[in-house]
């Protein structure tokens, strides 16, 4: 078979089927993530419509590749997951403490992604709870806490480059203190 003969095959399986492929699944994977399967197996459908040998075995070769898909998604959310609960039992751990700071830290997080700025500021700065910075910030609280900790990493990368110290201890020793480049 022609890849122009294979494509056109797909796409005529993919349309006359897609409700049947639909519930195939839903079935499989959680309400959130039907579309996103169905959109991720259509697009690899397509790109891999090259490998289909036999027009009689489309359907076979569909249903496949969707179930193929469905569990590529489940390991991703799985993997995302584990990390979100890691993250969170980090956070937990260091309930309380305050994020190393030095006086130029403000000047310096709004020089980060607006994202960051914006989490660093309602959550260490304005004190605001976290779930509620996630709703100000129309993130779930699972992305509100991975951004929290991403920001906070990044502020910690940019103080030592900027300012040369990490913690509020050493801020002392900040060389922005003497260069004056810095106004919190």
């Amino acid at each position: 078979m022609k890849e122009f003969d294979a494509m056109a095959c797909v796409v005529l399986a993919l349309n006359a089927h897609s409700s049947d492929l639909r519930r195939y699944v839903r079935a499989r994977v959680a309400p959130s993530d039907v579309d996103d399967v169905l959109q991720f197996a259509a697009l690899r459908a397509i790109e891999k419509a090259y490998s289909l040998q036999e027009s009689d075995r489309v359907l076979h070769w569909l249903y496949r590749l969707h179930s193929n898909v469905a569990s590529d998604v489940g390991r991703k959310r799985a993997s995302e997951q584990r990390l979100l609960e890691a993250m969170t039992v980090e956070a937990q751990s260091t309930a309380g403490e305050a994020p190393p700071q030095c006086g130029c830290s403000i000047t310096q997080a709004r020089q980060l992604n607006a994202n960051y700025a914006a989490i660093l500021d309602l959550v260490d700065v304005g004190g605001v709870p976290l779930a509620k910075a996630a709703e100000a910030l129309n993130v779930s609280v699972n992305n509100a806490t991975v951004r929290l900790h991403r920001a906070r990493t990044a502020l910690r990368e940019r103080l030592l480059e900027h300012c040369g110290v990490t913690n509020a201890s050493e801020c002392a020793d900040c060389r922005c203190s003497y260069e004056g480049c810095c106004t919190a």
